[in-house]
């Protein structure tokens, strides 16, 4: 069964070598239900999931494949019999214990997975239980200087709200699409941490390198207009680091941990959406018990590409946020915004004191097309996504309807010529900024509407217009790099250009959150094309326009709500959609749910009994 469950797809080689390692170590019957289910585990963790719910498996079949033979595809039993089954087995533990799978009724975890999952409950847990000393009076007075404009009778100003919830709470959450100010805050919110104390040590990262530079980019920006003594400003950070160089990894382990804390106050990370479950639980080992820890992000973005959905575990999975008393009245004295302005619950959970939703975007206004659409999407609304794409006048947002099931060759010319203009560039540095002006992002790696496919026929398309020579590496061509590499500093997903010095040998450039380096081809760690990207390594970046691919097919695994949302929202000026109107109605119907512990451990959900509540009702 699992030889025939590979062939089909079933499962993965490296669930079938981890099912194979436990009939060799434990013995175990190669038919048998909980080998079936441990294996189902560690497919589901390869697609993001952190756990199994049987209680929502139970009497389904096991594996999304038709297995057409006597046998089939195994099935799960009732939800009674199976957590007898596999609580009877010695090799499968329970909360605490070092096994290879561990149950926790009704979820099962890959051992690695369950502690990982503690780790961050542990340390959110503890980062909630602090209360920094603030002194209020003068944290009111810097609010009413950085917040000077009048107070709306009908809605409160978000981002004072946000400033305010961010200094009061030795954790904070500032969550918001683009363009909600979620940088101006943050910049306002470092300020009013220096005025309480000027010695505080803060620092400043994101997942990624391009994130992390980008990050800099804002909050200098944001700075020049803050009304505040120069010596505080002065003190504001302007550099960031990658979270893997902050945490001193170096391929193998993590130099930073609970035993060499790192050393800092205040800890500011960017695009915390892009956080799995492994590197949140190194952070939080490795952040000092008494230090701030300030997450930027959208909850309703893309989970991060492996397991776990950290940043909307934290905020609830999409629940509404409501503050406890105590914490609105506080807020209410801070920013003289009425109590009533709050959304207020006797039975708030605590985590929800913690966040900010920022919800009016400056970017786009109330008729953006750009706004609209996104938030269409957002609210899972496909006829009006379809009724905006197809009659609004708006030049924002354009739908390039895909009927032959491939990329049309009107595309890829409307995308070679927007690239067209960067090779032309002065310097690699003036070439790397006009290359963010355009990108095509694209669902998935393979396939006609795959990244491998658009950046070759992007390429070809090139070579015949512009500088490019025909060769496989050539000056102007975009490289993205598919590795961590600590030698050069170079990560996955960091993309740079190849461009010819004065001696015409060609070098390849990237921008540093510090500066822009050049590299020797020699010296380049594995890299793709990148005319062409996936909209998961799109996240962290932004660009004028944007053409969002979607995969023909309107079942495909990676088609879903917020991967539309996260492509969509990545543009500031235009956004072309090249779908099948098929696959766009399903892609927006379908909400991603990874599963996962977290939520209802921190308090968001209190799970119903399995005994009461069948698959349907769960």
């Amino acid at each position: 069964m699992l030889d025939r469950l590979l062939q089909e797809g079933g499962i993965s080689p490296l669930t079938f070598g981890f099912a194979t390692f436990l009939v060799d170590e434990f013995r175990l019957e190669k038919d048998s239900i909980t080998l079936f289910t441990a294996a189902l585990v560690s497919e589901r963790n390869q697609s993001g999931d952190t756990c199994i719910d049987l209680a929502i498996l139970a009497n389904q079949p096991l594996f999304d494949v038709a297995l057409d033979f006597p046998g089939r595809c195994p099935l799960a039993p009732d939800i009674d019999d199976w957590l007898s089954m596999l609580g009877a087995e010695a090799w499968i533990g329970v909360p605490g214990d070092t096994a290879p799978l561990i149950l926790e009724p009704p979820r099962l975890y890959l051992g690695k997975f369950w502690h990982l999952e503690k780790k961050v409950q542990d340390g959110i847990s503890r980062c909630l239980s602090v209360s920094p000393l603030i002194d209020h009076r003068k944290l009111r007075e810097g609010l009413a200087r950085l917040f000077p404009t009048e107070q709306s009778t009908s809605q409160p100003d978000g981002q004072k709200v946000a400033t305010a919830l961010a200094v009061m709470r030795n954790l904070a959450i500032l969550s918001g699409g683009p363009g909600t100010g979620k940088t101006t805050a943050v910049v306002k919110v470092l300020a009013l941490l220096l005025e309480q104390d000027s010695q505080m040590r803060i620092r400043l990262a994101a997942p990624t390198g391009k994130a992390a530079a980008q990050m800099v980019d804002s909050i200098e920006a944001r700075k020049r207009s803050l009304v505040v003594e120069t010596r505080i400003l002065e003190k504001i950070p302007e550099q960031a680091s990658t979270l893997h160089r902050l945490l001193e990894y170096d391929g193998h382990s993590f130099g930073a941990n609970s035993k060499n804390p790192l050393l800092l106050d205040c800890l500011v990370i960017d695009e915390a959406s892009m956080i799995d479950l492994p590197l949140m639980a190194r952070l939080l080992e490795a952040l000092p018990a008494d230090a701030r820890l300030i997450l930027i992000g959208d909850r309703d973005q893309l989970a991060s590409v492996e397991a776990g959905n950290v940043l909307g575990d934290l905020t609830g999975g999409g629940q509404i946020i409501r503050y406890s008393p105590v914490t609105a009245d506080r807020l209410a004295v801070l920013t003289s915004v009425p109590v009533q302005f709050f959304p207020v619950s006797a039975e708030a959970v605590e985590m929800a004191d913690s966040i900010a939703l920022l919800e009016e975007s400056y970017r786009f206004g109330t008729n953006s097309g750009i706004g609209r659409l996104s938030r269409m999407v957002n609210r899972g609304q496909p006829d009006e996504v379809l009724s905006l794409l197809e009659y609004s006048s708006s030049i924002e947002v354009e739908w390039s309807e895909m009927t032959e099931g491939s990329v049309s060759t009107d595309l890829i010319n409307q995308a070679v010529s927007s690239y067209a203009h960067y090779a032309l560039s002065a310097t690699p540095e003036a070439a790397l900024k006009s290359f963010d002006g355009f990108r095509v992002l694209c669902a998935t790696q393979k396939g006609a509407a795959g990244v491998g496919e658009i950046n070759r026929l992007i390429g070809k398309g090139l070579r015949r217009k512009t500088p490019f020579p025909d060769s496989s590496t050539c000056h102007g061509q975009p490289v993205m790099i598919t590795v961590n590499d600590y030698e050069t500093g170079l990560f996955n997903g960091d993309i740079g250009l190849l461009w010819a010095d004065d001696s015409g040998f060609l070098r390849a450039w990237f921008r540093f959150p510090d500066e822009t380096r050049s590299f020797p081809l020699r010296d380049l760690p594995k890299h793709v094309p990148a005319w062409a990207m996936t909209v998961h390594k799109s996240q962290g970046s932004e660009f004028d326009r944007v053409v969002l691919i979607l995969p023909p097919e309107d079942n495909h695994p990676l088609l879903c709500r917020e991967l539309i949302y996260t492509g969509i929202t990545r543009c500031r000026e235009q956004i072309i959609i090249h779908a099948s109107r098929r696959a766009l109605f399903s892609g927006i119907r379908r909400k991603l749910d990874r599963s996962s512990g977290l939520a209802e451990k921190l308090g968001w959900r209190k799970y119903p009994s399995w005994k009461d509540s069948g698959p349907e009702k769960t």
